[in-house]
């Protein structure tokens, strides 16, 4: 886990990892990796943004010993999952889960991972804080 602390002499890397383990949900780096960040002006009818910040990160190979005989078989579509603004952005999560071949030539999708409130397409955090801030 990540603590959004930061020690002298870090590398560029490092320090961009800790700032990515900052603004992203809580724990989400040890499953996934961020692999671009785009941003675009909201759109004239968004009074409260200025842009949109769009941040895709794709699920790492987490293959277990039990999963060895999988084979990779690219990634799903993306889920998109709003999260908590950043200054004047809105953040969008677009999270790719890899795919995997079984022995029997199958398609699966292994891990699931809590990144979204039930019902929703918000991060648990965002839903979160919106159920205590409507009391």
């Amino acid at each position: 886990m990540y603590l959004c602390t930061m020690q002298t002499n870090t590398s560029d890397s490092s320090v961009l990892l800790l700032l990515a383990a900052c603004v992203l949900p809580e724990g989400i780096l040890e499953f996934f990796n961020v692999v671009r960040v785009d941003e675009e002006p909201s759109p004239k009818s968004d009074t409260l943004y200025s842009t949109i910040l769009h941040i895709h990160i794709d699920e790492v190979d987490n293959r277990t010993d039990d999963m060895a005989a999988f084979r990779p078989n690219g990634f799903t579509e993306a889920s998109v999952v709003q999260d908590f603004p950043i200054r004047d952005r809105k953040v969008v999560l677009h999270v790719r889960r890899r795919r995997w071949i079984n022995e029997q030539g199958k398609n699966v999708v292994q891990n699931v991972y809590p990144l979204i409130a039930k019902g929703t397409r918000y991060s648990q955090e965002f839903a979160d804080f919106f159920k205590e801030a409507a009391g």
